[in-house]
């Protein structure tokens, strides 16, 4: 019987927080291989390249023979100095997408980012297909990379898909009162996303959508994700939030706890140690009764 073919995909930032994350999550059911800068942890063995996404001479090889690209690699800093937004963010993504081209991969994922919109007024609920508004460079860098990613779609036939990632946050990090709770995508919602993308049908040849997990009182709609991808979130942010809230208050109480314990374990050590006399110079004992 012929083994099913996985698909071969190659994630480009691969050794940065979400690419682990998508490689060890999917490891079963595709073919990753990573490219980066920085070398992979040791405890991961998937096929590695080393290289720079701003030379295009030196990644273009690395693309031939797989089916899609997870595109993670930039600089993710919204205060990002301009000359490193033109190497990775602009420069950099049009290499990918020119490599992607020329291997004849079948789709891209790009990574965009809520920077993008977030130009929109606090109270404007944005959709995925309003145009772009981004409130500073680095947004204005992503804006860039989902207009390059229309051009190779509509242009050049190569499928591309964006995703204005939000906020990523561990479960057990969020804590009632953060302002930016309508912003989270946890790590199993952004995995099973990506994985959405790369399964999406042949035929769907660009999209923009929203990145986030299903939070109550969202201000970023991700119908377009839900409707277009079959993305299906499984986390509310808010609803998490609370139910961390009894165990971040007994953290609080433990941490209050042991610093009381410390202090008294001090004060009760200084009340023991020689203090030199005021009056004579002599060294004299003090002691608190127990």
């Amino acid at each position: 019987m012929e083994t099913p073919h996985r698909p071969r995909i190659l994630i480009t930032g691969g050794c940065g927080r979400i690419g682990l994350l998508l490689a060890r999550g999917l490891a079963d059911r595709y073919d990753f291989t990573l490219l980066d800068r920085r070398p992979p942890p040791s405890d991961l063995s998937l096929p590695f390249v080393r290289a720079d996404i701003a030379q295009l001479d030196t990644i273009r090889s690395h693309f031939q023979g797989h089916d899609s690209v997870v595109h993670l690699a930039a600089d993710p800093r919204p205060h990002a100095p301009w000359d490193s937004l033109l190497a990775n963010n602009i420069i950099g993504v049009r290499n990918v997408l020119e490599a992607a081209c020329e291997a004849g991969c079948r789709r891209v994922i790009l990574a965009s980012s809520l920077h993008a919109v977030l130009g929109y007024a606090p109270r404007v609920v944005v959709r995925a297909d309003m145009p772009p508004s981004p409130a500073d460079l680095y947004g204005a860098s992503k804006a860039w990379a989902e207009t390059l990613g229309s051009y190779y779609a509509h242009q050049w036939g190569l499928s591309v898909l964006c995703v204005r990632i939000g906020w990523l946050k561990d479960l057990s990090s969020l804590a009632p009162g953060d302002p930016h709770l309508d912003r989270v995508i946890t790590p199993r919602d952004l995995v099973h996303l990506l994985a959405c993308c790369i399964e999406a049908p042949d035929d769907l040849r660009y999209g923009v959508f929203h990145g986030l997990s299903a939070n109550r009182g969202r201000r970023f709609d991700i119908t377009e994700a839900q409707d277009t991808l079959g993305y299906r979130p499984q986390d509310d942010a808010f609803a998490l939030a609370r139910r961390n809230y009894g165990a971040l208050l007994r953290r609080s109480a433990g941490r209050a706890y042991r610093a009381l314990v410390r202090m008294a374990i001090r004060a009760r050590h200084f009340s023991e140690v020689p203090a030199k006399s005021r009056d004579s110079g002599g060294t004299s004992w003090t002691r608190i009764a127990p």
